[in-house]
């Protein structure tokens, strides 16, 4: 009786020997398929990043370089959004000159506008000495109301004129490389810019502007973009990336 006890508990004792050499196999075997599924994975992951990095290098290098291209065009609906701005505060008009060089903004001072009268203009801004007041602080307050400089009186008086920037002015220089046409609504054709050549655009004080379209062509791009009447905002462009 007690040898079979003793037969059985060995053999419990080799089968459950047995049965942990086998879940320790079984853990050796999953340890390493673990280890190899995660290796996959990671190979995967490498190759879809370095799929998507291919694709997003050219696409990032066509932004930047249709962002250059259209920097003409950026700048001159800056210049048209600013000289618009000043007119409608200031009540008067204001323009923005194309030249061979690039564009010019500025208050609207002659309809037949010249090359060298606007470079004369430019120059007498930047020699325009900065007006500089030799009174003191506690002694302006009549001069703002238009009076002397000692009050004479304790009614009150009228405001003065507003002062405004005679020589402001906001100037965007073309690449060399690029050439541009411009066309009004009267025109039959548009005008390439070049030499001497000055076409105006100009801001009345009610904000209204010619209707303008613009054509910029540079070594790899060509822009053709339309402006409206009413706010100076583009309304149509299209563009030829090469």
């Amino acid at each position: 009786m007690n040898g079979a006890c003793r037969s059985t508990k060995r053999r419990r004792d080799a089968s459950d020997s047995l049965t942990e050499r086998q879940d320790i196999f079984v853990g050796h075997v999953s340890d390493s398929a673990k280890r190899a599924f995660t290796l996959i994975e990671i190979v995967i992951a490498l190759t879809i990043v370095a799929v998507l990095a291919a694709a997003t290098v050219p696409m990032l290098k066509g932004f930047q370089d249709e962002r250059l291209a259209r920097e003409p065009v950026t700048a001159l609906l800056k210049l048209a959004r600013e000289a618009r701005m000043r007119a409608m505060q200031e009540k008067r008009p204001y323009q923005v000159a194309f030249h061979a060089t690039g564009f010019t903004a500025s208050r609207y001072f002659n309809p037949y506008l010249q090359l060298a009268e606007l470079n004369e203009f430019l120059e007498s801004g930047e020699e325009e000495p900065a007006v500089v007041s030799t009174m003191e602080e506690g002694d302006k307050s009549d001069l703002d109301n238009g009076a002397g400089s000692s009050k004479t009186s304790e009614l009150p008086l009228a405001p003065p004129p507003p002062k405004y920037d005679e020589h402001w002015s906001e100037n965007y220089e073309l690449p060399k490389e690029v050439k541009y046409q411009i066309q009004h609504w009267y025109d039959a054709e548009p005008t390439t810019v070049e030499g001497d050549v000055v076409k105006l655009w100009v801001f009345q004080p009610s904000g209204v502007c010619q209707p303008l379209k613009i054509h910029v062509e540079g070594p790899s791009s060509t822009f053709d973009v339309e402006f409206a009447a009413l706010t100076a905002d583009i309304v149509k462009e299209t563009a030829d990336l090469r």
